[in-house]
């Protein structure tokens, strides 16, 4: 996961909280491709929209949360969610509700927020399906992937 903090002269109220744009990197191969894209000269800023559309490498039979914390004063708290194809094809429109095919990210000011939007989220998905929660600790250090 890569975070942009798009400059206000960029910015708008389109962007999650108004700056900033999720970037869902899968691999180390794609984080390179990605820094590399954002290195390029150009005459003019671009949308940084390079994997966006590219289909996810990865699938799940199971809907993954994962939830980024922040430890830096005014940055967000996120959750991506990856979803299984089945669950993707359930969706009425998908057009650019799921980032890569598989992916929905939201973006809070704060963890009260996000621990609410989370609470809501499986609260309607138990209204459809048994769910079950199950905490997975990650592996790698954060800011290192």
């Amino acid at each position: 996961m890569l975070l942009i903090d798009i400059p206000a002269a960029f910015a708008s109220a389109s962007l999650p909280l108004g700056r900033y744009y999720p970037v869902i990197l899968e691999t180390i191969e794609e984080r390179q491709e990605f820094e590399a894209f954002l290195q390029a000269d150009r005459p003019a800023p671009i949308v940084p929209d390079l994997l966006d559309r590219r289909a996810s490498a990865l699938t799940t039979i199971d809907i993954v949360f994962a939830l980024f914390d922040t430890t830096i004063a005014g940055w967000p708290w996120l959750l991506l969610c990856h979803w299984p194809a089945d669950h993707v094809a359930l969706a009425a429109d998908q057009g650019d509700m799921f980032g890569r095919g598989a992916y929905t990210i939201e973006i809070f000011p704060d963890s009260a927020a996000r621990a609410a939007a989370i609470s809501q989220l499986l609260a309607i998905l138990g209204t459809h399906q048994c769910v079950q929660v199950v905490p997975v600790t990650p592996t790698t250090p954060a800011g290192t992937a």
